[in-house]
């Protein structure tokens, strides 16, 4: 008999074991965003050169594109920012955003991410100015060794979708996995976010990067294994089937009667 409980209680440390699933990959969703007068969405400002075509919004229209990102894949969310803020008007920024490609300038952050090696997957978003990425995603992507690291671009726009830079990125990137980016309307990321839940949903779901369970419920699934322990005494030895049920909650298999 204590050859039997000894069987049973080896298979109950052993089979979650060979149950596990392979870890979820890390995640990070990092992005650079505008606030302030942006094209084609918000609130005219009076007295603004840009208010014929601009509104202003509070949270940018890339940040809302992020979140929805962010938890639909439990990814960690980083904003790209630079040291010298761009400006709140419209128009000024893209003169300054001008400027920058002009002169093939990088940049320079305000923070850095300072666990980028435990990421398996970096989302990194922008909007599209002048038919380009900003200059500053540039100097995000050269800051990291992204090299074996899987790299999913993603932008808001107005009318120019992904503008090449799904090219750009593969080519500034050669030694990462680069994923087929998604590119949303400025105007749908900022007003609805019906829209922009069904338009980013299918697209992590065909990357397989969308998480197990968005839901308050925890996941929960079972097994069952049949095995035979062969018991020894006295008189011979026999066998006998021995049942060992699983219940996964939350990822840790545990196993119970």
């Amino acid at each position: 008999m204590r050859k039997l409980l000894a069987v049973i209680l080896l298979l109950a440390l052993l089979l979650p074991s060979a149950l596990a699933e392979e870890a979820a990959p890390q995640v990070l969703v990092a992005f650079l965003s505008r606030a302030g007068e942006n094209y084609n969405v918000g609130v005219a400002r009076e007295g603004s050169a840009s208010t014929a075509y601009a509104g202003y919004i509070e949270k940018g229209n890339t940040a809302m594109m992020a979140a929805v990102i962010a938890e639909l894949t439990g990814g960690d969310l980083f904003e790209i920012q630079t040291v010298t803020p761009y400006p709140e008007d419209y128009a000024s920024m893209l003169r300054v955003a001008q400027e920058e490609i002009d002169t093939d300038a990088r940049p320079a952050l305000a923070a850095q991410v300072e666990n980028m090696a435990d990421y398996d997957v970096i989302f990194i978003g922008y909007p599209i100015w002048h038919g380009r990425m900003p200059q500053a995603i540039y100097s995000f992507i050269e800051a990291y060794d992204l090299t074996g690291k899987t790299v999913i671009p993603f932008n808001t726009h107005e009318g120019s979708g992904q503008s090449g830079t799904q090219r750009v990125i593969e080519a500034a990137l050669p030694g990462s996995t680069v994923l087929q980016g998604l590119a949303i309307r400025g105007k749908v990321a900022q007003e609805d976010p019906e829209q922009t839940r069904a338009l980013i949903e299918p697209w992590l779901e065909g990357m397989n990067m969308k998480k197990a369970n968005t839901g308050a419920e925890a996941e929960v699934l079972t097994a069952s294994v049949t095995l035979t322990a062969r018991v020894y005494g006295a008189s011979g030895s026999w066998t006998l089937p021995v049942n060992a049920h699983f219940t996964k909650i939350d990822g840790q298999w545990i196993a119970h009667n």
